[in-house]
């Protein structure tokens, strides 16, 4: 969960929102679909293969050496390209709220201190990455509270329940898979828990269960967060910077002080994700 890092649903936000024409969670929900028949998948080839090395081992071992090897770079590019996208994020953010500050300093910051943690060793990483699990689901409760507030309050639609982000027949469904295409991104993670089946006692039991349940729970969040988002601030098209839209609505529901926790919970977001890819 830390490496798909709950408040992800934030990050990619503005861009989706765009891209879906308003319809979000319907993305989510078909990205969410097709991400638990891939985690079904490697939890079969867990079982057959409870040994390091993910998609590069199933691969090598089932099909082809030479393929394999092909596959094992095209995973290492995911562990190199995800540490850069949790490190910009945080530059983003950062520099959204404090414009003084070059995003390259905070960037170089972020990679010390990740680097410095892992160094410590796995039960090290584990244990910081739970306290932040934790607080990313503090401020992202917060936030629905917030907007739930907000939309009792006439906030947005001015109802809590609306088929609109899920449904809406002057959007067509090319807008909504493009979007899930855009949040898969999201889910990138859920595969990673087998790359540690050596560390994990019962691997073959264990690691099934938990690949089924890390795709599930963060992909029903997913679909809850931006369905209640896109009630409390149905208008995707005034967003002043559509890379940090999510930074906006928190600004526009909860005021400067529950901006300032949201950020906080977004740098959180992109430590622990980095620290696990980088793991």
């Amino acid at each position: 969960l830390a490496y798909m890092a709950p408040m992800t649903v934030f990050s990619t936000y503005g861009v989706a929102a765009q891209t879906t024409h308003g319809m979000v969670p319907a993305a989510y929900i078909v990205a969410l679909l097709a991400m638990l028949f891939t985690a079904y998948s490697y939890g079969k080839m867990v079982k057959a293969y409870p040994v390091a090395g993910s998609a590069y081992t199933y691969t090598q071992k089932t099909i082809s050496p030479h393929l394999g090897f092909l596959v094992g770079w095209t995973v290492l590019m995911d562990y190199l390209f995800l540490p850069m996208i949790n490190f910009l994020l945080s530059g983003i953010f950062l520099s959204a709220a404090f414009p003084s500050v070059p995003s390259w300093i905070w960037i170089i910051l972020f990679i010390a201190m990740i680097t410095g943690i892992n160094i410590l060793g796995i039960r090290m990483t584990a244990k910081v990455n739970g306290v932040l699990v934790l607080f990313q689901f503090l401020v992202t409760v917060i936030f629905v509270a917030l907007a739930v507030k907000g939309i009792t309050n006439g906030m947005g639609l001015g109802t809590l329940f609306s088929v609109l982000p899920c449904y809406n027949q002057d959007v067509s469904f090319s807008f909504v898979l493009a979007g899930a295409s855009i949040l898969c991104l999201s889910f990138l993670g859920f595969d990673a828990v087998t790359t540690l089946s050596e560390e994990t006692i019962e691997p073959k039991k264990t690691v099934p269960r938990a690949i089924f349940l890390v795709t599930f729970i963060g992909g029903a969040l997913f679909t809850f967060v931006s369905y209640i988002t896109q009630v409390v601030y149905p208008d995707f098209t005034s967003f002043k910077v559509v890379d940090s839209a999510a930074f906006e609505i928190a600004q526009y529901i909860g005021g400067a002080l529950f901006a300032s926790l949201f950020l906080a919970g977004m740098i959180t977001s992109t430590i622990a994700s980095g620290m696990s890819s980088h793991a």
